[in-house]
């Protein structure tokens, strides 16, 4: 009697957990629907008024600066019947840098580092999978994490001819994400990791969950869920969606680094509906549900991690920065200045040479030694400054500065 009282119980325990998760994708489908609803109301007005609509133009030729042959050589790869393409420079007897893009990224992205990096490192960045010339699967369940970690862990595998051989990886937002999930799941393929304005995944999950307000300001994410409206939502206007990205980082571009050709590269790039499927799926697959990480286990993973952030991106915060931290066992900070969310773009040749001299730096493993202290005051100068930086810019505000003892902790 006793055991058939226990799997009553374990039975009534399993269906009181299912329907709650149950319930809880109701709720996230719900708000879903509910956020493009008004994001189609708020459209209205624009559709009715006369010229305020931009229409697309067709692209049928790639600009000439994505075959410029001065940034690398053009590569494919097939792993598990899906074809990666990817760019790589240097030499192929160097270490290699791994770099991993963004959302509404591509290759391209990191062309300021396969030239910049390339006379010390093979650096090579690919096309993640829906994004550029790699395949683009239809169906959302081809890019969950299970499936896009272990199909990039066959690409390092692949490419590296030696297993001891370890990779230096570099990820930015969504590249980003997947660069941490990559080194709690196979940290003996990487030697340092540098992580650009990309918190820990469950640091910025729980951070855009954590009101309703925040909630509101990320409804992106939960927009994402309904099918084929995204896609759509982001060719209108030409595109505006680039507009907006370019107009808004060349604020504060090293004027250099920037061009037309490379504007019209991201629109040739993601001109069409399937081009945005893929980048969009990878939303789609958001835990969304995981309101909490409580009862998860924290991995740390011994590795060196360098975090750069622009000290004028208003998207990543000293509190997210220094939870972030508590992921890896050796962690630093360095802030870019006159940089937003993209600071390897916008200030190519200071973030280039603050990853070579991370990339060669010692290891660090005891943290009492001359040089980690040195490296340990120069990340807390540059932190003050990023400090300093965001008050000013946010009138009034100083909640950022009551956060600054938590912060030394973190780099000691």
């Amino acid at each position: 009697m006793p055991n058939l009282v226990t799997l009553l119980y374990y039975f009534w325990k399993l269906f009181l957990s299912s329907a709650m998760e149950i319930l809880k994708e109701i709720q996230i489908q719900s708000m879903a629907f509910v956020f493009t609803g008004l994001r189609m109301a708020g459209n209205i007005p624009k559709i009715l008024r006369p010229g305020s609509s931009v229409e697309m133009k067709l692209r049928e030729h790639p600009p000439d600066c994505l075959s410029d042959p001065m940034l690398g050589r053009h590569l494919y790869l097939k792993i598990k019947g899906t074809k990666y393409h990817y760019v790589e420079s240097g030499s192929r007897r160097h270490d290699m840098i791994l770099c991993l893009h963004d959302f509404s990224d591509f290759w391209y992205g990191w062309r300021k580092q396969l030239r910049g990096l390339s006379g010390s490192y093979w650096v090579v960045a690919p096309d993640l999978k829906g994004f550029g010339d790699s395949e683009k699967p239809f169906l959302a369940t081809n890019y969950k994490d299970d499936v896009i970690l272990e199909e990039l862990r066959l690409f390092i595998e692949i490419l590296q001819d030696s297993s001891e051989r370890k990779v230096v990886i570099i990820g930015h937002g969504l590249g980003g994400h997947i660069a941490w999930k990559l080194l709690e799941r196979y940290p003996n393929l990487f030697s340092k990791f540098v992580s650009i304005s990309t918190p820990h995944p469950n640091v910025w999950l729980k951070n855009m969950m954590k009101s309703w307000r925040s909630v509101f300001e990320n409804r992106w994410f939960y927009e994402c869920r309904v099918p084929f409206l995204p896609e759509r939502a982001l060719l209108g206007n030409d595109l505006e969606v680039i507009d907006k990205r370019f107009k808004k980082s060349g604020s504060v571009m090293d004027l250099s680094s920037y061009s037309n050709f490379d504007k019209e590269a991201y629109k040739y790039t993601f001109s069409r509906r399937e081009d945005w499927q893929g980048p969009v799926n990878y939303f789609r697959n958001l835990p969304l549900t995981q309101t909490s990480c409580k009862g998860v286990e924290k991995q740390v993973v011994d590795i060196d991690t360098l975090f750069l952030v622009g000290n004028l991106d208003p998207k990543v915060s000293l509190e997210m920065v220094s939870q972030s931290a508590e992921y890896v066992s050796r962690f630093a900070v360095k802030i870019v200045n006159m940089a937003g969310n993209a600071p390897h773009q916008e200030q190519p040749d200071s973030v280039n040479q603050m990853i070579a001299q991370f990339v060669k730096g010692s290891k660090c493993a005891d943290r009492k030694t001359k040089s980690c202290s040195n490296q340990t005051n120069i990340n807390l100068r540059s932190l003050q400054n990023w400090t300093w930086s965001l008050t000013n810019l946010i009138t009034g505000d100083m909640s950022y500065m009551s956060k600054w003892s938590s912060m030394i902790k973190l780099v000691k």
